[in-house]
């Protein structure tokens, strides 16, 4: 039929019950899976006289939605599912796919078939907690949140760098250590309300690569808090690491950094002095020790100064 000219049937019955024509081509290959949160801008049309009945971009507001669970109707469930990242298409639904022989009154009447013109703009994929992911999983995850944590620290996107360094850490320690894994300062581990999981006695201790693997999660992102000047955190951060690896120079380090722009003069010299242990020729740990003493010999002489003014 003419007025099917460019389209390719893409229903699961393959009954030419959903259609899509490709208006603008998406880029790189990936498309969103079913469960994954979207975000489109859609006008939707009664195919039959191309009447609007619906758009998001009279709006002004993108529409976010959990594609491929039921949310919407199964037209977008199945046909979203196909598109890529960038790319706007129409997909014919038949009422089978829309809104079924009743239609949606008053504006979509009984077994209509609808036009949606849908562009894809992005999606975020849905992932499971790390008390419902194996071992093997939550590395995996982890290594996934390192490579773009690493990508945005490149860019100096310090914040963005900050939260997938943070959430690959959450996956990656979850059931080590006594605070059961969770990674944060508050009991809601910083995603909303504590479930209630933790990890435990039946969680094994990490892989010698594993354990690599949150220790350059953490000490990446106490660098990344200590730019954007967030020293309680990087201190945190660094201590976790250092259960992993005592030793550990880089956390070691920037621990001390962290702990001198909070004021912890002899606590920043200690972990200097630590680094030096470990690694006699260290000259930023040098540096650090010097500044260390420096800057507690300048609070020294003010809380002295403070006292001559009070009482002199």
């Amino acid at each position: 039929m003419a007025e099917n000219e460019g389209f390719v049937d893409i229903s699961l019955e393959q009954d030419g019950g959903l259609l899509k024509k490709i208006l603008v081509e998406g880029t790189g290959d990936e498309q969103p899976p079913s469960g994954s949160e979207v975000k489109v801008h859609y006008v939707g049309t009664l195919q039959s006289d191309g009447s609007k009945f619906d758009s998001s971009r009279d709006r002004g507001d993108k529409f976010k939605f959990d594609v491929g669970v039921g949310q919407v109707i199964k037209g977008w469930d199945v046909g979203i599912c196909t598109m890529k990242r960038g790319e706007k298409a129409i997909l014919r639904a038949r009422s089978d796919y829309a809104y079924g022989d009743s239609g949606s009154p008053p504006k979509i009447p009984p077994k209509a078939t609808l036009d949606f013109e849908v562009e894809l703009f992005e999606w975020r994929e849905k992932v499971k907690e790390p008390y419902d992911m194996s071992p093997e999983e939550r590395s995996e995850f982890a290594a996934k949140q390192k490579d773009l944590g690493n990508a945005a620290f490149g860019k100096q996107d310090w914040l963005a760098a900050i939260s997938a360094y943070d959430e690959g850490a959450r996956y990656i320690t979850f059931g080590q250590g006594g605070d059961g894994g969770g990674h944060g300062h508050t009991h809601s581990h910083g995603h909303g309300p504590c479930s209630g999981h933790h990890g435990g006695d039946d969680e094994p201790e990490l892989s010698d690569e594993d354990k690599k693997l949150a220790i350059a999660l953490l000490c990446n992102g106490a660098m990344a808090k200590l730019k954007v000047g967030e020293p309680d955190g990087a201190k945190f951060d660094c201590s976790k690491a250092l259960e992993f690896d005592p030793a550990n120079i880089k956390a070691l380090f920037r621990r001390g950094k962290a702990k001198l722009a909070l004021g912890e003069h002899d606590a920043s010299m200690e972990d200097a002095a630590r680094v030096l242990e470990l690694d006699s020729a260290n000259k930023d740990a040098e540096t650090l020790k010097r500044q260390a003493e420096l800057d507690k010999k300048k609070q020294k002489q003010k809380e002295k100064a403070m006292c001559s003014k009070m009482f002199g």
